[in-house]
């Protein structure tokens, strides 16, 4: 009877440990999930926000009707997926009435805006200044939003703990997440009581079947992985070769490679010709010692080695100690942006740790460029007025119809922000602007 009790005992015992930990894993599981959920919120948000700071800065040089209504469409459309953004996350623990506010406000002129005949009815004074005013303060909410998103990361915080405090009526034990939003929803309550509204490429690319039409023979797994290990810098050892899944629109191979002070990287590469894809090496530099520019000079170098000829630097930029570059093929004076490729290097040894090259591949091909119908000077009356001018280049470019076209570049700024602008060197049409970024001193020469 004692060993049949004891015996049952320990089944009990076992039953409730097993029980237990089923519970734990299912808690855990729901908190991932739940902090997944609220990760992805925030970072759409600080994302949203850039991108309406973006295209607000790209509709004030904006001369063209045509580019202006989907500019302020989508800043109307980003406020609204703002908007939603802000609702999945767990702000009990402070008031943001007044960024929604600002959102809605934003929204709601940008739409008001947009709708309308542009043509008959343009930009008054007045709605330019309003338009400036939400390019200055959306800078200013983004400045606010990116702090908390570094405060995020560096000290690895949870939002299930904000969330957690919140429902709780407790403040969390890291306050840098609550005094962020407190001073993002200053700014907008600074943006209210001034009343600023009143009354209420990447470039384009072809499909991958162009991809297809690349010449070459098709290469061995053995050959794709002596070229993932030529991209790697130091010595590597391929501890993988995969073929992509049957019926892909274009066969490559997944070399995985490991160095020698275990680090890890994969590469993409097609099996017809050998062309490389995409190149990422999963590395956390160390802390910055080289500039941009002498980073710039090290991916410079890199492409030249691997075979990508006739490739300038056209933009960079810095994101924590990496640094990122756009290098686009020059042919003559002209620059082909369709032909281009990014490459990510390490700030602190400028070593290359990613490349990314579909697009080029996809577009690059034989060109002859034309002469333009139009001179410069022609050109450059088609700017906004208010732009001044500080450096003029031809490059093609791709337009909506996908077809490349001839333009003319123009570097240009309003006092407030600089802009790369293309107009059609044949009909004199504004193709594209980009604003641009603080960290993009380089440009090809």
């Amino acid at each position: 009877m004692r060993t049949f009790l004891t015996a049952a005992m320990a089944v009990l015992l076992v039953g409730t440990a097993v029980w237990g930990y089923s519970q734990y894993r299912q808690k855990q599981e729901l908190l991932i999930e739940a902090e997944n959920s609220y990760q992805q919120a925030f970072h759409e948000l600080v994302y949203q926000v850039d991108v309406i700071h973006d295209r607000t800065g790209e509709a004030l040089a904006m001369n063209s009707k045509t580019n202006l209504t989907p500019a302020l469409t989508d800043v109307w459309r980003l406020t609204s997926e703002a908007h939603n953004a802000i609702s999945r996350l767990p702000l009990g623990f402070t008031p943001f009435s007044k960024t929604e506010e600002f959102l809605g406000n934003s929204g709601d002129f940008t739409h008001k805006t947009a709708v309308r005949d542009l043509d008959k009815e343009p930009l008054t004074d007045k709605e330019y200044t309003q338009l400036e005013s939400l390019y200055k303060q959306s800078a200013d909410i983004q400045n606010e939003l990116r702090s908390v998103q570094l405060d995020v990361l560096d000290k690895n915080l949870r939002w299930t703990d904000v969330s957690r405090a919140a429902s709780e009526g407790e403040e969390p034990r890291d306050n840098s997440v609550i005094d962020g939003f407190n001073s993002v929803e200053k700014k907008a309550t600074e943006f209210s009581e001034a009343e600023t509204f009143g009354p209420s490429q990447v470039q384009k690319s072809v499909s991958d079947d162009a991809l297809k039409k690349l010449s070459g023979t098709e290469i061995s797994k053995k050959e794709a992985a002596q070229r993932a290990k030529d991209y790697f810098q130091v010595d590597a050892e391929v501890t993988a070769v995969e073929s992509s899944l049957k019926g892909a629109a274009v066969p490559f191979y997944n070399v995985s490679v490991t160095g020698q002070n275990g680090e890890e990287a994969t590469m993409d590469i097609m099996k017809k010709g050998g062309y490389p894809l995409t190149f990422v090496v999963n590395k956390t530099p160390g802390k910055s010692r080289i500039s941009l520019n002498e980073a710039s000079e090290k991916a410079s170098a890199f492409l030249k080695k691997h075979g990508f000829k006739e490739m300038v630097p056209t933009e960079s930029a810095q994101y924590d100690h990496t640094g990122v570059f756009t290098f686009t093929r020059k042919i003559d004076d002209t620059l082909v942006y369709p032909e281009s490729v990014v490459v990510k290097a390490a700030l602190d040894t400028g070593e290359v740790t990613g490349l990314e090259a579909q697009n080029y591949w996809k577009n690059k091909k034989e060109r002859s460029i034309p002469e333009p119908a139009l001179s410069e000077e022609q050109a450059k009356k088609e700017l906004h007025p208010k732009l001044t001018v500080m450096e003029t280049k031809k490059a093609i470019v791709t337009n909506e119809e996908m077809k490349d076209v001839l333009c003319y570049e123009f570097l240009a700024e309003n006092g407030t922000a600089s802009y790369r602008i293309f107009i059609n060197a044949d009909n004199g049409n504004e193709e594209r602007i980009e604003k641009l970024q603080e960290a993009e001193g380089v440009y090809g020469s």
